[in-house]
């Protein structure tokens, strides 16, 4: 394989990482939404559902300029969050409970986005700097859901 399929099939490996990610914050917001009972954690999980498929689009964006699409995640991994979520809030449906929930998506998004961001070895400084912003859009969902503990 050339050097150059090889730094693209990284750059688009990095990218889906990061597609899915986002796609299981909005799984993950769509589970509970209908759910909560406070107007302004709604307005809060709609605001970070707009910025999760902003994400998704920049990245079908860098994507088609490599020549490829996105890989959504595989059907069981969607239906495990589902589940899991509605099992959770089967048991307490309040708002203090959705707000951790989605407090330990956001971390658990944190973990996966910087462990991708610490092993991407590519010199695609938009993959980098969208890196970066979802790091921060993450760690931002995660402090405004603090408020709802």
């Amino acid at each position: 394989m050339k050097e150059k399929e090889m730094r693209e099939n990284e750059e688009t490996k990095y990218l889906n990482k990061l597609y899915q990610c986002a796609e299981m914050g909005t799984i993950g917001i769509d589970a509970v939404i209908e759910k909560v009972k406070q107007q302004s954690l709604q307005e809060v999980l709609e605001s970070q559902r707009k910025e999760y498929d902003n994400i998704c689009e920049e990245i079908v964006s860098i994507l088609k300029k490599y020549g490829c699409e996105e890989e959504h995640l595989g059907k069981m991994a969607k239906k495990s969050s589902e589940m899991m979520c509605e099992v959770k809030t089967k048991i307490d449906d309040s708002d203090n409970q959705i707000a951790k929930m989605m407090m330990e998506g956001n971390n658990k998004g944190i973990i996966e986005v910087t462990k991708a961001k610490n092993e991407y070895e590519g010199e695609d400084s938009e993959i980098k700097n969208l890196m970066d912003h979802f790091i921060k859009v993450l760690e931002d969902n995660l402090a405004e859901m603090k408020k709802y503990l």
